[in-house]
């Protein structure tokens, strides 16, 4: 029981420590992930497994976070 508290709270401490770390500084580019994230969890509702359908709309998904991307980089250089 004790090892298991202590793996729980050495997995925890990590989590912790890499959320930290990757924390994006500019909003946009926050924004841009949270889109991302949004329209990948709609592109697995719509499909079942990894089919074509799914494979399609992930595409998507991809090039609208790139060009989202493109635009907040744009943005952070201006500023």
């Amino acid at each position: 029981m004790n090892s298991l508290l202590k793996i729980a709270s050495t997995t925890l401490l990590a989590g912790l420590l890499f959320g930290c770390q990757n924390q994006i500084e500019n909003p946009e580019m926050q924004q841009c992930a949270q889109q991302n994230y949004q329209c990948e969890l709609n592109c697995e509702q719509q499909s079942t497994g990894e089919g074509m359908v799914h494979k399609v709309c992930s595409t998507k998904c991809i090039e609208t976070f790139n060009q989202c991307k493109a635009n907040a980089e744009k943005l952070g250089e201006m500023q």
